[in-house]
């Protein structure tokens, strides 16, 4: 993408394909769409890619609406257990997953800061970190047939993207609770009914569904629009000390014979 100016018309349409991931701008609205085979395993690169993308996207005040999908059946499967295990093997690897961490905080924290309204369509499952990117949107609309969740505890790690802050904010702690203490898996209804995604349809239906509060939302002002989401954030901010924890506690339990066992397990099956 290129940059413009404020009060510059949109860019034309165009498509830019980074290997993990195509950006596609179709006037004000810009799509991102995941397409990392075969379930979106979010990697370092994938990470690295991401960030790149959204730097663009917000650096173009005429961006009034980015949305975010899969050209997959899962919308994302988090990050990528293969290069957990791995580094689960390494006398290093406690410090490469702490890194990594640090990076999925640094481009969730930037894609729940961008200016424009951003929203995440959820066709297919949404697990572990793929729901952490979710939650770092404004506006989340999932199908009723996809499963949500932030499933970490059954592999000894914990929501480290952001999850359990952002979903204690958005759902308050029972929820939280009740999802990341729990290890369950919501479809696209409950997740509505929770109050983890503002709009849930039928299987299918994601798409058309997302278009039109895409329209609606194109049509309306962009400086307002930029200016409420400000005030938005300004109301319920994110501890640092959180995500300062949850880093921490990735990194400690990195170290745990069981957190290799669970991964070890998973990746077997």
């Amino acid at each position: 993408m290129t940059r413009t100016t404020a009060g510059a018309p949109p860019s034309p349409a165009h498509t830019c394909d980074t290997g993990r991931l195509t950006l596609c701008r179709d006037g004000a609205i810009v799509t991102l769409t995941l397409v990392r085979p075969p379930v979106n395993a979010i990697d370092d690169a994938m990470l690295s890619e991401l960030d790149a993308a959204l730097a663009s996207v917000a650096a173009d005040a005429t961006v009034a609406l980015l949305r975010i999908s899969s050209a997959l059946p899962v919308f994302c499967a988090g990050a990528d257990l293969a290069m957990v295990g791995a580094r689960l093997a390494d006398a290093h690897g406690a410090a490469a997953m702490t890194a990594t961490t640090r990076l999925f905080h640094q481009v969730y924290d930037r894609l729940a800061g961008m200016p424009a309204v951003t929203l995440a369509e959820m066709e297919g499952h949404a697990l572990g970190g793929g729901l952490e990117l979710a939650l770092a949107c404004d506006l989340r609309i999932a199908s009723h047939a996809a499963r949500l969740g932030l499933p970490e505890a059954k592999v000894g790690l914990l929501p480290g993207a952001g999850g359990t802050q952002r979903l204690t904010r958005l759902c308050g702690p029972g929820v939280a609770a009740r999802l990341i203490l729990g290890g369950e898996l919501v479809d696209g209804a409950e997740a509505e009914r929770l109050g983890l995604v503002q709009w849930s349809a039928p299987a299918g239906e994601v798409r058309a569904r997302a278009d039109a509060v895409a329209a609606r939302i194109a049509d309306l002002s962009p400086e307002s629009l930029r200016a409420a989401k400000a005030c938005i954030a300004l109301a319920a901010p994110v501890s640092p000390e959180g995500a300062a924890a949850e880093i921490a506690g990735i990194g400690a339990l990195m170290g745990e014979a069981g957190t290799r066992r669970r991964v070890a397990a998973f990746l077997q099956r």
